[in-house]
């Protein structure tokens, strides 16, 4: 696997990861501070439904990023990747932990520039009307956030996809093809 089919592999997960970018974008749905209990857990599920499927794709990314033709392409990639999980079962396991050890990474990474550049302070005004919230979001902290975690996370994405690719097309074609592991005499 080259840098460049990985930058590109990066490219279109940073494209067709949109959706979690804006879910990202919403504080309501991702901070506790920003919006009540029920929407953080729409939030959340919301979050796990996006990664997982993000997860899923990120082989189809890579063959759309850098096909290998007849053994890498968008219409092969899920079934090669579950040929891969079935005969690769730990080198699979692997990749997916380290896209996982990424993914934590990303969450640090934003807690660190939400530490440098706080995005919630308190409001001074609370408690002196109703309608006054307890916190204020600083919105531009806050996409600078969302976009350091978002930017990570689609490295994370990016990273899987090509290593289910390596792996895929570093297997023998008898087991690309069937899953078994080839017969070796």
């Amino acid at each position: 696997m080259t840098f460049l089919a990985f930058l590109r592999t990066w490219l279109v997960s940073i494209a067709v990861c949109l959706p979690l970018l804006a879910l990202l974008l919403i504080p309501q749905l991702m901070r506790s501070r920003a919006g009540s209990g029920q929407l953080l857990i729409i939030g959340t599920f919301a979050l796990l439904v996006l990664l997982v499927a993000a997860f899923v794709l990120a082989p189809v990314m890579s063959a759309i990023a850098a096909p290998v033709a007849e053994r890498w392409t968008p219409r092969s990639a899920l079934r090669r990747s579950r040929a891969v999980w079935r005969s690769r079962t730990g080198r699979a396991w692997v990749a997916l932990g380290g896209a996982v050890l990424a993914y934590a990474a990303a969450q640090g990474v934003g807690y660190w520039v939400g530490v440098v550049v706080p995005s919630v302070r308190d409001n001074p005004a609370f408690g002196s009307g109703v309608s006054e919230a307890r916190w204020l979001i600083d919105y531009p902290a806050y996409t600078l956030q969302a976009v350091a975690i978002y930017a990570i996370t689609t490295l994370a994405i990016a990273g899987y996809g090509c290593r289910i690719r390596a792996i895929s097309l570093a297997a023998a074609p008898a087991e690309v093809r069937t899953g078994e592991p080839a017969v070796r005499t």
